[in-house]
């Protein structure tokens, strides 16, 4: 009876030790800010300062946080220290300037292929040699090819809102631009075509879906890479759901097959490219010459094309042409979903800035060829004013390669930080853009682009590692809205959120469903 109790009192010694143990190791960063005189959010143990999101949604978590704290402030991911920047110019200096000292997106490696090969996080020389396979997919001499192709895909979409005007129902705006999207992906970058439209929800998009909302797998592997990554990558753990890895890697297998054995003739299309690089052939045919009337780069900055190519071989495996597809599908189809949805929403609002838009459509008769698009200025300024607003992300990150001191504030970020550039917090501030919550395509208007402040805006990003799809992102979008907005008139109706929730637990910005009424103009 003694031993057993001596025993069971040791026993519990033990537990409790390790659990203090447990707690010291999981709290050991966490005056590393405070310390250093930089303010931020209290960070609690195992969770960081990533407790808020059981409170609210990750883009007014940023919000707030920015709006309280300032220029710059210190959070916690798990126990890892990540400074957070608030400031144009400081934003400027280490995404362009020293540029160098930024190179990569993250270091989170987690021993998985199908997440460490994807384009958004290789590392270093890497990263340049993927980059300059992928990069001539969005040349103009490219995306010129591929746009037909796109308005093929906006056919079935009118024909889809077309029966919605006719039966008087309302439009379920966030699921219908979704299909395009994914309708366009698979079409343009994989030259396969899929019913998006059908009374069955594609897998294609179910999967999708799975993989870029609500997934609790990210937030976990997030702070079990901060705190335990050894543990992580010995455990397996995906930060994909298994099914979804599974149907993608199957899907894109197959598709790669049948292009390798098709014999009618070689496509030129994103995955020929990446075809291409991996039998040591190339594509010659990346001309990159300017459209006249496009002055999409003096609102959302350059992106490299065919500037980052290099002259050595690549060399690449079914690994690298798996991960990076897998990247196309499911970020091609959220982000320019989430941009189309919440633009058509808006210009239901606002029923003088759609007559505008409709106006200026009008001019065309109807062409919204390649060249079009691109010499709409109000077209665009609605695209621009829609990102402001409501942006896919609410921020972006770079890991210093170095120790690096910032500007005028002192602080010395050491090498292998984390630091993230607050995206939501410049496009609301109101000393940048007055009247930050209303919704006003006139901020962008070429009359009135000399009062943006340089380096407030930054809807894909800043600098050489911007998003690589955003011009083709932009040319579907300001497409699709003006083959939308030519034949349809968009309404509020009961069923229109106003204002939108935002959903929590997501990693992008997400308000659920989004319906408005549809009317055929005469």
């Amino acid at each position: 009876m003694i031993f057993e109790q001596l025993f069971s009192i040791n026993f519990m010694a033990v537990i409790v030790s390790l659990l203090i143990g447990l707690y010291f190791y999981l709290t050991r960063n966490y005056k590393y800010w405070s310390s250093r005189g930089v303010p931020g959010p209290k960070p609690i143990v195992f969770f960081g300062t990533l407790w808020q999101i059981f409170f609210k949604p990750m883009h007014q978590m940023t919000l707030d946080n920015g709006r309280k704290f300032g220029r710059f402030y210190g959070t916690y991911l798990g126990s890892r220290p990540v400074l957070l920047i608030n400031d144009p110019q400081l934003t400027r200096d280490m995404n362009i300037k020293d540029f160098h000292a930024f190179v990569d997106h993250n270091d989170f490696i987690s021993g998985d292929k199908f997440n460490d090969r994807s384009l958004f996080n290789l590392m270093g020389d890497d990263w340049k040699k993927m980059r300059s396979i992928i990069s001539p997919t969005f040349s103009s001499g490219k995306m010129r090819s591929m746009h037909p192709l796109i308005i093929d895909c906006i056919g079935r979409l009118e024909q889809y809102v077309e029966s919605r005007a006719r039966t008087n129902e309302d439009l379920n705006v966030k699921k219908t631009m979704g299909n395009l999207t994914m309708d366009v992906i698979a079409t343009c970058a994989f030259g396969t075509r899929i019913d998006t439209y059908g009374e069955k929800s594609s897998d294609f998009v179910i999967n999708a879906q799975k993989a870029m909302r609500g997934n609790w797998r990210v937030w976990a592997f997030f702070l079990f890479m901060t705190t335990f990554p050894k543990l992580l990558r010995w455990s397996g753990f995906q930060i994909q759901d298994p099914g979804v890895q599974y149907f993608f890697k199957s899907a894109i297998k197959s598709i790669v097959n049948q292009r390798k054995n098709d014999k009618s003739g070689k496509r030129r299309d994103y995955l020929q490219l990446m075809i291409d690089a991996q039998n040591k052939r190339s594509d010659n045919n990346n001309s990159d010459e300017p459209v006249v009337g496009d002055t999409s780069d003096e609102i959302y900055g350059r992106t490299d094309t065919l500037e980052a190519t290099i002259k050595d071989r690549v060399d690449i495996d079914d690994d690298d042409i798996l991960s990076t597809s897998f990247l196309f599908f499911v970020a091609g189809y959220e982000t320019t979903a989430s941009l189309i949805t919440y633009l058509i929403y808006n210009l239901a609002l606002h029923a003088d800035c759609q007559q505008k838009l409709y106006e200026e459509l009008r001019k065309f008769d109807g062409k919204y060829d390649y060249e079009s698009i691109a010499q709409m200025p109000y077209l665009e300024a609605c695209v621009a004013e829609t990102l402001r607003l409501h942006n896919p992300v609410s921020a972006f990150g770079r890991i210093a390669a170095q120790d690096y001191t910032i500007g005028d504030i002192g602080i010395t970020v050491p090498k292998g930080m984390l630091v993230n550039f607050s995206i939501q917090t410049m496009h609301r501030n109101p000393e940048y853009y007055p009247n930050p919550d209303r919704w006003n395509p006139e901020r962008f208007m070429p009359y009135n682009r000399d009062k943006l402040v340089p380096y407030t805006y930054m809807p894909f990003g800043l600098g050489p590692r911007n998003c690589v799809g955003m011009r083709f992102a932009l040319m579907e979008a300001k497409t699709a809205v003006a083959y939308l907005v030519n034949r349809f008139k968009f309404i509020r109706t009961p069923k229109t959120t106003v204002p939108l929730i935002q959903t929590k637990f997501e990693f992008l910005y997400n308000t659920g469903d989004v319906f408005v009424g549809v009317e055929l103009r005469k």
